[in-house]
Parts: C-alpha cells; sequence; structure tokens
C-alpha cells in the first residue's frame, strides 16, 4: 500500500496514473487508505509538508478513494489549533489598529519607537496541511470538495483564502477561471487572448456550468439562461475571499462589470439580481477599504452601482458602515478592514490639520485626501464633518478641497450628510434650551455650501429625509432646507429692508440680485433643485409640511420656551417664502427634466389643502 502510494506521490501527472488508481482500487483497501495516507501526513508534523503528498492526497479525494472526514484527525494542526492561532491574529491586529494615531507621553520612547509602535502589523497565519489539500483542490478545480472545507474552516475560525497566501491564488485563480467565460463577452476592449484558455484548465467538478454554451459573441438566451448557475458557483467563491479580493484588483474589475451588465438585465430573475447586489454589499464594496489607490477601479464599481436607484444605494452603504466605523469597526468587521479605516482615519486628521484659506493649500490637501477617500469615503467624510461641525470656517476650504474625489466619494458624502444630521447622541439646541446648537448649524451651512458647489451630488436622499423628519414634527430641520434653498437655489430673504430694496423686488431676477446685493446662484445647481423639487410628489406635500409645522410646534412639539416657539413661527414663514419663490420662479427658465412642472400647475385648490393636507387657509 506505502509503495503505491509513494509511486502515485511521485508521478501524479504521468500517463500511466490511472492505471496505478485502477489498481489502488482493485486492492480494496477500504479505511486503511485513509490511515496510511494520514500517517504519510503525520511525518511532516511541524515540517513543511510535500506539495506531491497536498496534491495526492486531493487526488484521492476527488476519486473517492479517501473520505476527509477520515482523514481529519491525522493532519495538523487540528482545526481547535487554527482556530486559536487566526484568533490570536486577528486580536492582535485589533490591538494594533486602535494605536494608529496614538501619541505616546512616556519620556522614555523616542520619536523611532513611537513610529514603529504605531504601525507595527503582526504577521500571517502560519500554513496547515489542511491548507495544502485544499490548495491542491483548488488548483485541480474541484469546487465540490473544496466549498465544504472552506465553510468548515470559517466555521472553526479560520480564514484560509486571506492569510495563506497559496490558498488566496488558488481561490483567486478559480474566481478568473470561473468569471472569465462571461467577462470575455462583457470586456470593453474584447482581449479574450489575454485569458486562459478554457481548454488549458480543467473544467471538472463546476456544478451545472457548461462552458461551451458561452460562445465569444454577444450574449443570447442560452447565456442568460446560464448567468443563474454561473452565481451559483460565482457568489459563495467570492464570499470565501471576501476582503482577499483586494489584492486582485483586475478580478474585482471584472465583477464589477459583470455586477453592472446584470443590474443593466430587464428580463434577469430576482435570485440573479439579488446575487449581484449581495456581491456588492459584502464582497466588493467591504474588498474597496483595503485597496491602495486606484480611482479606475473604484470609478468601475461606481458605474456598477450607479445603476441602483438611490434608496438602494443608500442601503448598500449602510451595510458597507456597519455598526461603526474606525475604532467603532474593531470587532465588528474583519480586522484588516477595521485596520485600514484607523489607518485611514489616522492620516485624515494628519492632513485636516494643514486645511487653510489659500488656493494652492486647498489643492494639495483636496489631492491627499482624494487618495485616502478613494478606498475610506465613510471614515474619511464621517472625520469632516465632526470637524465641521466644531469650526465652521473649515467649511469654505474643505468644500474646495472635494473637488478632487471619484463620484463614488461624492456619492457616499450624500449619504453621511443624513446620517450625522440625524444623530440623536446630541442635542440640537444649546443649554439654555433657546438657540441651535452650533454643531447643527455648521452643518447646516456646509450642506448647503456643498451642494451649491457639487449639485451632481445626489440630492433626492437629503430632500425625503427631511420631509420625514417634518412629518415627524421636528421643525428644527427647517434650518437645513433653508440653507438649501438660499445656497443652492438663490433665495434669500431679508428680513430688514429698505424701501428701494422693495421697489426691487418688483423687478426680475437680475434687479431683485442687484438690490438684495445677493450672490448669484450656479445655474447647474438651480436646474438641480427645481429638477428634484418641481414635481408633484415633492412640492405640494413639502409646502403642506411646512405650513404645518406651526400647528406641530404649537401643540405636539415639546417647547419649553416661548422665544423659540416665536423663531419656530419665524422661520416657517421664512422658509415658506423662500420655497414659494423658488417654485414660482422655475417657470422663468426650463430644464431638460421632462417632468418639471409649472408652480400654478402644482397647487392644488383651497379645499383639497384644507381638508386632506390639513393646512389653515386663513
Amino acid at each position: 500500500m506505502d509503495v503505491v502510494l509513494g509511486s502515485l506521490q511521485d508521478c501524479s501527472n504521468c500517463p500511466s496514473i490511472n492505471l496505478r488508481l485502477d489498481l489502488l482500487e482493485d486492492l480494496r483497501l477500504g479505511t486503511s487508505l485513509s490511515q496510511t495516507l494520514g500517517f504519510k501526513f503525520q511525518i511532516y508534523s511541524g515540517l513543511q509538508t510535500p506539495e506531491t503528498l497536498c496534491r495526492l492526497a486531493g487526488m484521492l479525494l476527488s476519486v473517492g478513494a479517501v473520505n476527509m472526514e477520515a482523514l481529519l484527525p491525522h493532519l495538523t494542526p487540528s482545526l481547535e489549533r487554527i482556530f486559536e492561532n487566526t484568533k490570536s491574529h486577528a486580536t492582535a491586529t485589533n490591538e494594533a489598529s486602535r494605536l494608529f494615531g496614538v501619541v505616546s507621553l512616556s519620556p522614555g520612547e523616542s520619536a523611532t519607537t513611537k513610529k514603529d509602535l504605531t504601525l507595527r502589523v503582526p504577521g500571517n497565519r502560519i500554513s496547515s496541511q489542511i491548507d495544502g489539500i485544499l490548495e491542491a483542490l483548488l488548483w485541480d478545480r474541484r469546487w465540490l470538495l473544496a466549498e465544504p472545507m472552506l465553510s468548515r474552516l470559517e466555521r472553526a475560525g479560520s480564514l484560509p483564502s486571506i492569510n495563506i497566501a497559496g490558498c488566496r491564488a488558488a481561490l483567486l485563480s478559480m474566481a478568473h477561471f470561473t468569471v472569465g467565460p462571461l467577462y470575455s463577452k462583457l470586456s470593453p476592449s474584447l482581449m479574450c487572448f489575454a485569458m486562459r484558455s478554457s481548454s488549458e484548465v480543467s473544467q471538472r467538478d463546476v456544478p451545472g456550468m457548461d462552458y461551451a454554451e458561452i460562445s465569444p459573441q454577444r450574449l443570447d438566451g442560452r447565456d442568460l439562461s446560464a448567468l443563474p448557475r454561473l452565481l451559483e458557483v460565482l457568489e459563495p467563491l467570492c464570499c470565501h475571499l471576501h476582503v482577499g479580493i483586494a489584492s486582485d484588483t483586475l478580478l474585482l474589475t471584472k465583477l464589477a462589470r459583470v455586477i453592472r451588465y446584470l443590474f443593466k438585465l430587464k428580463q434577469m430573475q430576482l435570485d440573479a439580481y439579488g446575487a449581484a447586489k449581495r456581491l456588492l454589499e459584502y464582497v466588493v464594496l467591504p474588498a474597496v477599504s483595503n485597496v491602495t489607490v486606484n480611482p479606475g477601479c473604484v470609478c468601475e464599481i461606481w458605474s456598477a452601482i450607479k445603476q441602483l436607484a438611490y434608496c438602494e444605494r443608500q442601503s448598500i452603504y449602510a451595510a458597507w458602515r456597519g455598526r461603526g466605523i474606525e475604532r467603532g469597526a474593531i470587532g465588528s468587521k474583519h480586522f484588516a478592514v477595521a485596520q485600514a479605516e484607523c489607518k485611514a482615519g489616522s492620516d485624515a486628521r494628519r492632513l485636516l490639520k494643514r486645511v487653510a484659506n489659500e488656493k494652492k493649500n486647498s489643492k494639495h490637501v483636496g489631492r491627499a485626501l482624494a487618495k485616502i477617500a478613494n478606498s475610506n469615503p465613510l471614515v474619511i467624510f464621517h472625520i469632516i464633518l465632526s470637524q465641521v461641525e466644531s469650526y465652521d470656517n473649515m467649511i469654505h476650504p474643505i468644500i474646495e478641497s472635494l473637488g478632487f474625489v471619484t463620484p463614488l466619494a461624492m456619492d457616499v458624502l450624500s449619504y453621511v450628510i443624513p446620517v450625522h444630521l440625524a444623530d440623536t447622541s446630541r442635542q440640537r439646541l444649546q443649554d439654555d434650551g433657546i438657540n441651535i446648537a452650533h454643531w447643527f448649524q455648521h452643518l447646516a451651512q456646509f450642506t448647503g455650501a456643498f451642494y451649491r458647489a457639487f449639485p451632481q451630488a445626489e440630492l433626492r436622499a437629503l430632500i425625503d429625509f427631511l420631509m420625514l423628519r417634518l412629518e415627524l414634527g421636528e421643525s428644527l430641520y427647517l434650518l437645513v432646507l433653508n440653507e438649501l434653498l438660499a445656497r443652492m437655489g438663490g433665495c434669500e430673504v431679508l428680513q430688514d429692508i429698505s424701501d428701494a430694496q422693495i421697489g426691487g423686488l418688483a423687478g426680475g431676477e437680475t434687479l431683485r440680485h442687484e438690490m438684495l446685493a445677493f450672490d448669484k446662484a450656479s445655474k447647474r445647481a438651480v436646474f438641480k433643485l427645481r429638477d428634484v423639487l418641481c414635481t408633484s410628489s415633492t412640492a405640494v406635500p413639502l409646502l403642506a409640511l411646512i405650513a404645518q409645522q406651526r400647528g406641530y410646534a404649537l401643540f405636539k412639539g415639546r417647547v419649553n420656551h416661548v422665544k423659540l416657539l416665536g423663531q419656530l413661527f419665524d422661520r416657517c414663514q421664512l422658509v415658506l417664502v423662500q420655497l414659494v419663490s423658488f417654485l414660482s420662479g422655475s417657470g422663468e427658465s426650463r430644464t431638460s427634466t421632462s417632468q418639471q412642472i409649472s408652480y400654478h400647475g402644482l397647487l392644488p385648490s383651497l379645499s383639497r389643502l384644507s381638508v386632506k393636507r390639513c393646512v389653515e387657509t386663513s
């Protein structure tokens, strides 16, 4: 028996391998074959196991000569030991992540020691014999045998696809092989010659996949019918890779283009759509946190994300954020992602110390911030908004610095702003209970300035958020709408004006701006705001909600001071005048949006406003 196994190990690629396997089958060894193979592995306990022995085990598992359950007790280290090693590695990485940005005040430490302490990163887990067998199965394309082993290792607390270079390379190769036939038709340049031919690689043991169906032409009905079976293999394969896919930006780009194509398919089944969305949510975006500066790859991911509606994009960003970011992510996210977020946060805080009201400085800082925000936009914008909430003089230089970020980062910022506005851990009123808190005022000013400078950012999410808050009777959020209409829409209202300025209001838009000395609003910003507000589903409910805020503040609000109540009444009137002025001016200029309706066409009858919308008409 040992002689036969030795000959199989020495010539696993020989033409006579099938004859030796037949001889092994004729011996009818039963469970003794697993024990003999296990004894061979035990010889190399604590030593480097030969690759030929791992390939022999994979070959015997493939033909069914041995069982993994019978072989597992002979392999070292055990699953319990692998779990302990992985846990200690994760703990050491998390401890190192907590040290990012920490300055030691100990007099005995030098600057070099502090830097080494902050940047210390533990090594990877030591390879095991189980990893060797798993790698052999993956290189041989034995997915039905490799997938249960991967799942069992992950349940035991091990991460072979990330920590072991051989397993990670084999999984990446398997993913390239799986997605390759489909991507060869979706690649912009159709560079089929750059990919491995399907005849060079074994196609055995990939369930339900018939790669002969996909021809090097455009996709047809047969290809669409093969997509669900392809996703059945591709989704668990990428989930096992998880953030380890960040080491291969080519595969990440391929996945982004495939997901973009799947989102564009109208006749795609819901299961395939859900699989594509899960790949984007649980694999692609977490892997972006570990990708080095690669704007091309991030733009490909954004081209896939922008196919979704804004509400679905917001939910994906919420899943990417998780329970916390930066140090709050330690313990809840993968330790590699938490480490990348902590490092990005430390670098961002160091860069924000150099922000100043100088154009050259803003460009330099903006480029540096864009490099960090390329991979971790959630962390960067959380830190930026925290700084803006404390110092309002940073709003203008920060806005100028955002001109270098990617479209994905810009869309993430449109998600982070409502998250900060909805923060319930802080009071939106000062300690006196009358005046609005400074952090809320600064954040509202930043919101208006941001959407004026970058009207291409997603605005519907913020408008829906404000309408939801106003529906709940939270009248303080009228300040955000006030800043948005004043800065983005150019509809500022002065409370104390002279007689000459009153006469100027009787003229057109140019005379009004000249007499009131307002900054001329950007046409792109005005058109974008009109596209969002001048619709029947937004304008009338928003007008009704603003008109109802007086009743909410007087009868349902928790207002303890008469002065605050008077300020809320005045702000309701101010914002209502702003919105009416903006909507009534929508007919003066046209945009390309066909859904835009004039102000007079939006208004319902007085009886409907009074009965259905509960608006006081007196």
